[in-house]
C-alpha cells in the first residue's frame, strides 16, 4: 500500500533536516511495512532548501522532490504535490514542526477506516495573544460567512484519500485555499484535535500581506457577501439621500435657508468614497474572472527529482496537471 505525505517548502532549509527526522522517527519507522514516499515542493525558495532536500534524498530514497519554476504560493505549491503524488492516502503537512508527524498515522488508522478526509484541527496554539485573536477572529468570519462547517480554528494538517486529491487538482482554481475546498467538496470530515506548537526554527515567510490576500480571496471567491453588503449599503446611502433631499427642499421653501456648503461637500465627499471602494470590490471580482480566463497553468514544475531517476524534466498540461507519461 503506497502512502505519500506532501510538504511545501518556502525558505526551509533550517527546518528540513529536523522535519526529516520527526517524519522518519514517528511515521516511517513506527509502521515499516507501508509503503512511503515524502513529496517536498521547493516553491522557488531563495535558500539552500533544495540543496538541503536533495541531500537528504541521498539519505533516503523516498524523498521526491518536485522543483517549480518560481514562487507559486502555499496552495499551489500543495496541488502540485497532489499531482504528483501516487499514495492511496496522501498527507500534507508543513515543513516547520509545529504540526506534530505523528499525527498522520492517526489519520491514516481513520482514513483506513473509510473516512475520505481526516484532518488536524487545532484544539489551541502555543502562539502569541495578538496571533490567537487574528487567527480566531478570521475563522469566526469564515464560519459565519462562507462555509459554516469550517473548523473553528482552523486546520492545514490532513489526510485525504487519493479520490479527493484528484478532485483538488482538477478545480484549477487560481485565486483560492486548498482547505477551503476541501471542506466545499463536502466529504463528512473526521476531526481530531492536537495542540499547535510555536515555531522553533528560522522565519515565517508568512507575511502579512500574504494574510490579507489570502482574507480577500476566501471572501471574494467563496462568497457573495461583499456584493450583498454593497448593494445594501448603496441602498442605505440612497434612502438617506431622498430623506435628505426631502428636508432640503422643505428648509428651503418653509425658511428661505440657502444651501450650505459644508453640507453639499460632506455629501460629496461621503458618496464618493462610498462609490470608490463599491469600484474597488467590483474590480477585485472582476480581477479574478480576468485571472481565471486567461487559462494560464496553476503552477510550472521545472523538474522531479527521485531516487531512481535522478532529474526529469516534465510539461505542464494546459490545465495545469502533469502529463501521465510523465509519471512513468
Amino acid at each position: 500500500m503506497k502512502l505519500s505525505i506532501v510538504t511545501p517548502c518556502y525558505f526551509n532549509e533550517n527546518n528540513l533536516e529536523d522535519t526529516y527526522a520527526a517524519i522518519r522517527e514517528n511515521v516511517f519507522e513506527v509502521d515499516p511495512e507501508a509503503d512511503w514516499e515524502w513529496v517536498l515542493v521547493d516553491d522557488g525558495s531563495g535558500d539552500r532548501t533544495l540543496e538541503v532536500a536533495k541531500t537528504l534524498q541521498q539519505k533516503d530514497n523516498r524523498i521526491k522532490i518536485v522543483k517549480l519554476s518560481r514562487n507559486f504560493g502555499e496552495f499551489r505549491a500543495i496541488v502540485a504535490g497532489l499531482s504528483v503524488a501516487k499514495g492511496e492516502a496522501i498527507a500534507v503537512i508543513s515543513a516547520d514542526l509545529q504540526d506534530p508527524p505523528e499525527m498522520i498515522l492517526r489519520m491514516m488508522e481513520s482514513w483506513k477506516q473509510g473516512n475520505k478526509v481526516n484532518l488536524a484541527v487545532r484544539g489551541d496554539r502555543e502562539e502569541s495573544r495578538l496571533k490567537n485573536w487574528f487567527a480566531d477572529t478570521y475563522y469566526k468570519l469564515i464560519r459565519k460567512w462562507v462555509i459554516a462547517e469550517y473548523p473553528r480554528r482552523g486546520f492545514d494538517f490532513f489526510v485525504i484519500d487519493r479520490s479527493v486529491a484528484r478532485q483538488l487538482v482538477e478545480m484549477q482554481e487560481k485565486n483560492s485555499s486548498i482547505y477551503l475546498q476541501l471542506i466545499w467538496l463536502g466529504y463528512k470530515p473526521t476531526i481530531l484535535e492536537y495542540t499547535r506548537k510555536e515555531r522553533e526554527k528560522g522565519v515565517s515567510m508568512w507575511t502579512y500581506s500574504k494574510r490579507i490576500n489570502l482574507f480577500v480571496d476566501t471572501f471574494i471567491v467563496f462568497s457573495h457577501r461583499p456584493i450583498r453588503i454593497l448593494t445594501a449599503t448603496g441602498l442605505v446611502f440612497g434612502m438617506l439621500a431622498f430623506i435628505f433631499g426631502i428636508y432640503v427642499i422643505i428648509d428651503k421653501i418653509v425658511n428661505h435657508t440657502p444651501a450650505g456648503w459644508a453640507s453639499v461637500i460632506l455629501t460629496q465627499l461621503l458618496t464618493t468614497s462610498f462609490q470608490m471602494v463599491m469600484m474597488g470590490v467590483l474590480g477585485e471580482y472582476l480581477w479574478r474572472n480576468l485571472d481565471e480566463s486567461r487559462k494560464r497553468p496553476l503552477y510550472v514544475i521545472d523538474e522531479i527529482i527521485s531516487a531512481d531517476n535522478p532529474k526529469t524534466n516534465l510539461t505542464v498540461a494546459e490545465n495545469g496537471n502533469l502529463d501521465e507519461r510523465d509519471l512513468e
